[in-house]
């Protein structure tokens, strides 16, 4: 079985084809968002001043600032992008002096506790079988005069989540069964989140029922990877900040459009197609042999550039191909033996009169027992549906 992190989870939650490219494929790119850059550069300065206070120095405040500079200095490339127009690199570098700054004015002189180490390395298995094995690096670990262990976390982030979600947390709580697993005389251990541009602490604890209902719902969630086949793309409002648009069905055409001179964009076909198909879906009076035509052409094109969002001048189209499970009509053959196996099983109030829709439900679904399953999906059938709709393009497009 393969190790997994946090940070994997989290990719295939927010798009598996994301968590393919990046972790099966293992496809690297050079670029990386500004606020990750911005993440990286005040964690390694922080790093730095509890790794000198270990070595009983400790820096001043300008000290920690000159390092910081340097730091982003030194490692400003030009592959990190900044998405927001409105946003300059500047921006985020004074953003990340001022949390620096605050940090320091709360903490200083950093004798609350004793800091165990910066970067902790965890490798840790979530059974005894060693099935679900993990690893992970730990900011800080901790532990204060009276022997409570603490587990912190730098959060450059611009959102502050509230306590409910800081007690469901998935990272440090597996990094608090890693500490437990790799230290098993470790038991009063805190979680703490330093939300760096709120001048915010937040703390949580994890119940054993806690502890176990993240266990199960982890392993279940690497199962699924596990078993995971398609890995499709899950559009959302993150996107704009993904490394991948140009391996990516759902951005692949705006970034082939991208590319071309103004007096060629007109003339691509998937841009033509689109424009056409928007001029059509505008003016009722057209023949609809003619919307289907073109609707036709577009699910042509999108299975030959295998894209599923074709960009137009000012519209785009998304083309959804997908197999359905079909079972046999009123009156098509093997309806009447399927009907007596649902019925002989007691299945059929379930599926009264034998609604096929209701049966699609209950197969996808897993209700019922597998022989059964078996017996009825030997008169289903998958049958390709295609959709194909229209939508605005939002400006940042």
């Amino acid at each position: 079985m393969p190790v997994y992190s946090h940070s994997q989870l989290s990719t295939y939650e927010q798009c598996p084809l994301k968590y393919k490219l990046s972790y099966r494929d293992r496809i690297k790119r050079e670029s990386e968002s500004v606020e990750a850059f911005l993440g990286n550069m005040v964690h390694d300065t922080l790093r730095k001043c509890y790794d000198d206070i270990c070595f009983t120095r400790l820096n001043t405040l300008d000290q920690l600032l000159s390092c910081y500079e340097n730091f982003w200095e030194q490692r400003w490339h030009d592959g990190v992008a900044i998405a927001r127009a409105d946003l300059t690199r500047d921006h985020f570098r004074t953003l990340g002096r001022r949390m620096i700054e605050t940090y320091y004015r709360r903490y200083a002189p950093f004798d609350s506790d004793v800091t165990l180490g910066t970067e902790v390395r965890l490798s840790f298995s979530l059974d005894g079988d060693d099935r679900y094995r993990f690893s992970g690096y730990i900011d800080r670990l901790s532990c204060t005069p009276d022997g409570c262990h603490r587990i912190h976390d730098y959060k450059t982030s611009s959102h502050l989540p509230s306590q409910q979600e800081i007690d469901s947390d998935r990272q440090l709580g597996l990094y608090l069964i890693g500490v437990r697993k790799m230290w098993p005389d470790v038991r009063d251990i805190r979680l703490i989140w330093h939300y760096l541009a709120f001048d915010r602490e937040l703390e949580s604890t994890r119940s054993p029922e806690a502890i176990e209902a993240l266990l199960e719902d982890t392993a279940r969630l690497v199962d699924e990877i596990e078993a995971c086949k398609s890995f499709e793309p899950r559009e959302s409002a993150l996107c704009g900040w993904c490394e991948f648009p140009d391996l990516c069905p759902m951005r692949k055409h705006f970034v082939t459009v991208a590319e071309l001179p103004a007096n060629d964009y007109l003339g691509e076909p998937g841009v033509a197609l689109v424009n056409r198909f928007a001029e059509l879906k505008e003016d009722s009076a057209r023949l609809d042999a003619e919307i289907a035509q073109v609707r036709e052409a577009l699910i042509n094109y999108a299975v030959r550039e295998n894209v599923q969002i074709i960009r137009g001048s000012s519209r785009k189209v998304r083309v959804k191909i997908e197999k359905k499970l079909k079972f046999p009509g009123k009156n098509d053959e093997g309806r009447e033996e399927l009907d007596g196996i649902v019925k002989e099983a007691g299945k059929w109030m379930e599926v009264s009169l034998l609604d096929t829709s209701s049966l699609v439900k209950a197969v996808d679904a897993g209700r019922w027992e597998r022989s059964l399953l078996n017996q009825v999906l030997q008169y289903g059938r998958l049958e390709e549906a295609s959709t194909v709709s229209l939508s605005r393009l939002k400006e940042e497009n």
